[in-house]
């Protein structure tokens, strides 16, 4: 393997657990609320309920996701109750702290979680497109949380500039895949 791909995840978990626990608990602002129950009113009726009854709680700073969403019922007895079209019951969705200032990203792991809530147990494209189309994944720019973890990915590995064998340029790396070509003479990299 490439040495520019190798990561140390020591290094990648490590920033997850020094973050501290807000004393309050997350919350489903307005906006968001009404984005959900709107775009999937038709797809699922009861999200309203749904919505109204889940406990949100901040996760642990040493847990490595960045949300989670547990049930009382093992997963044989969600599907029956899915068949049935019966409540599931108690439902926690857990959010990572490291999320509390990223809004565009707590949103988009909070809907992913809320989907997950509502009876879309797999990582399906309808979970994946429903979940874009409330509240849709932030870009590296709209993302400090993302930016971080592209710098920490990327200082973990041995390459940290590139260098063009053609003209010699080095430049500072700063994405995780390796350019096609060089930026001063647009040499072939690969």
């Amino acid at each position: 393997m490439d040495n520019s791909k190798k990561i140390n995840l020591e290094k990648f978990t490590d920033y997850m657990k020094n973050i501290p626990i807000p004393e309050d608990k997350p919350l489903i602002s307005t906006d968001l609320r009404n984005n959900i129950e709107n775009l999937t009113n038709e797809e699922i009726p009861n999200i309203s309920i749904i919505i109204e009854n889940l406990e949100l709680s901040w996760l642990s700073s040493n847990d490595d996701r960045l949300g989670v969403t547990t049930f009382d019922d093992d997963y044989n007895e969600l599907y029956r109750k899915k068949r049935l079209n019966l409540p599931f019951g108690s439902i926690k969705i857990g959010i990572h702290p490291v999320l509390a200032d990223d809004e565009k990203l707590f949103n988009h792991t909070l809907v992913h979680e809320i989907l997950h809530a509502s009876g879309m147990l797999e990582h399906s494209e309808k979970h994946h497109k429903l979940t874009n189309k409330i509240a849709p994944a932030p870009s590296l720019s709209e993302s400090i949380v993302l930016r971080y973890l592209q710098a920490i990915m990327i200082s973990t590995t041995n390459v940290l500039s590139w260098e063009c064998e053609n003209c010699n340029f080095i430049w500072t790396r700063n994405t995780f895949i390796k350019p096609n070509n060089c930026p001063k003479c647009s040499t072939s990299l690969r």
